[in-house]
C-alpha cells in the first residue's frame, strides 16, 4: 500500500506533531471537562480509520496520530488534565481578559505552553514559545495573545533561563 503524496503539507516533528493533537485533545475536553485522558486519546486514534482525510479545518491528516512522539503526547495530556487548576493558575494572571471570553484554541494553546513551562525544564523556554506561536498559527488563533502571556508566564516560572538571556541594562 501506497502512501498519498501531500505535495504542499509541511513536514512536522513527532514532538510537534504531539503537541498538535495534546491541542486537539484539549479543544474537547475545554468542551466537555467529564472527558479523560485515555477517552480523549481513544476519540483521537479512532480518527485513523479516515485515511487520506484531511481533519477539518487544518492540514493534518488522522495517520498523523501514529507518526507523533505518543510519550510526549501522553506526558503533556495527562500532565495538564491532573493538574489543569495549578497550570491555569499560572498563565491566568498574564490573561488581560476574563478566560470566558478567551478562545478554546488559545484557551488550550496556553494550557500547553503553560504546562511545559511548569514541568518540562529539558525543553527550552523559547522552544516552547515557538512552538506555541506555531499551534496558535497554525489553528488560527491569536498567536500574538498568546505568545505575550506565556511571555510572561516564562518570566515568572523560569527566571533564571530567561535572566541569563536577556542582556543586562
Amino acid at each position: 500500500m501506497t502512501e498519498k503524496v501531500h505535495p504542499t503539507r509541511r513536514q512536522r516533528s513527532p514532538r510537534h506533531l504531539a503537541r498538535i493533537f495534546v491541542l486537539l485533545g484539549l479543544y474537547q475536553w475545554l468542551a466537555d471537562k467529564t472527558l479523560t485522558a485515555l477517552q480523549i486519546e481513544e476519540h483521537l486514534g479512532g480518527l485513523i480509520h479516515d485515511e487520506g482525510e484531511q481533519l477539518e479545518g487544518c492540514d493534518i491528516l488522522p495517520s498523523d496520530f501514529e507518526h507523533c512522539d505518543r510519550e510526549l503526547f501522553r506526558e503533556l495530556l495527562t500532565g495538564i488534565l491532573a493538574q489543569a487548576d495549578v497550570v491555569e493558575g499560572t498563565f491566568a494572571p498574564f490573561v488581560d481578559r476574563d478566560l470566558k471570553r478567551v478562545s478554546l484554541v488559545e484557551h488550550a494553546v496556553l494550557y500547553v505552553g503553560s504546562y511545559e513551562l511548569l514541568r518540562c525544564p529539558q525543553t527550552p523556554w523559547r522552544v516552547v514559545l515557538n512552538e506555541s506561536v506555531e499551534l496558535a498559527k497554525e489553528f488560527g488563533s491569536g498567536y500574538r495573545f498568546t505568545n505575550a502571556v506565556l511571555e510572561r508566564v516564562a518570566r515568572e516560572v523560569r527566571k533564571d533561563e530567561v535572566g541569563a538571556e536577556t542582556p543586562a541594562s
